[in-house]
């Protein structure tokens, strides 16, 4: 776990989404939970002892499982888009919820699967379309909604401590594109390199400043620019597939912490040319 403007708590080594907590005068706010049920029940006792302090509420940044399937273990007061409220209610469907973690945690699943049997997927309370602000005493935290990432996935900033966390708007790992809106996600990016901001806690990966939105939105960038290149050369998905640098932006040991599979990596390029691709067309 690692401390920041001495109240920000960001813990980056649990498999999937990076989980925070901000300790403020009403109680603690957390960000994200832990993917694995096991990660979140150690997550719940370690920030308690660290502060001393009940949660008082989860904000979600988007809705998908390895951000949201620790919910439950740490709070019912749970808020997030209305968009991804949604989303979290359809991972009721279990059978769905396995096989999203099969694609991308092949290892994973077989030793959680009871675990997953026996989750507790808690309905939002608190959803926003727009914007939402909590005045926490001494810290005002806005939630925002963005497009880009997935249709449900907001930014959060905490005005006093200069601190935004991005959920998987930025991250230091090939994203999932499956609900992506490229030129929308781009634009967010820029608006976050105009923030007053010191702090960037990302969706994944290690936490930093300004420099790792810059970085990203240069992978952005380079991925576009080769998919435009390959597709005036005539190539094919599968033959972009091969051909790609950009694939390998990230460094590999990033991917191999996360346990995502290569393949899984492979599609979510598929799926970024495709958005691309459409985009251009209108």
């Amino acid at each position: 776990m690692q401390t920041y403007k001495k109240r920000i708590f960001v813990e980056t080594e649990y498999t999937g989404a990076n989980v925070s907590c901000i300790s403020t005068k009403k109680g603690l706010v957390l960000i994200d939970s832990p993917f694995l049920p096991r990660d979140a029940e150690d997550w719940a006792r370690r920030i308690r002892e660290l502060t001393g302090q009940d949660i008082a509420y989860l904000i979600n940044t988007d809705h998908h499982f390895d951000h949201v399937m620790g919910n439950g273990v740490l709070t019912e007061n749970v808020v997030c888009h209305s968009t991804a409220a949604k989303g979290i209610n359809f991972l009721r469907n279990k059978q769905a919820l396995k096989q999203m973690i099969q694609g991308a945690f092949p290892d994973v699943l077989a030793d959680i699967e009871s675990d997953i049997d026996n989750l507790n997927i808690v309905s939002p309370l608190i959803s926003f379309d727009k914007k939402l602000t909590l005045d926490m005493g001494d810290a005002t935290i806005i939630l925002e909604f963005v497009a880009g990432h997935s249709p449900g996935t907001i930014l959060i900033y905490l005005v006093e401590d200069q601190a935004v966390f991005t959920g998987d708007t930025v991250e230091a790992q090939f994203p999932f594109f499956g609900q992506a809106h490229f030129s929308a996600w781009k634009e967010t990016l820029r608006k976050i390199l105009l923030m007053d901001i010191e702090v960037v806690v990302p969706g994944h990966g290690p936490v930093g400043g300004k420099e790792m939105v810059e970085k990203y939105s240069s992978f952005f960038q380079n991925l576009e620019d080769e998919v435009k290149d390959f597709e005036l050369k005539g190539l094919t998905i599968e033959q972009m597939v091969e051909k790609s640098r950009v694939i390998n932006f990230f460094p590999n040991d990033e991917i191999a912490k996360e346990g995502l599979a290569q393949s899984w990596i492979g599609e979510q390029y598929k799926s970024a040319v495709r958005v691309i691709l459409a985009e251009n067309k209108n």
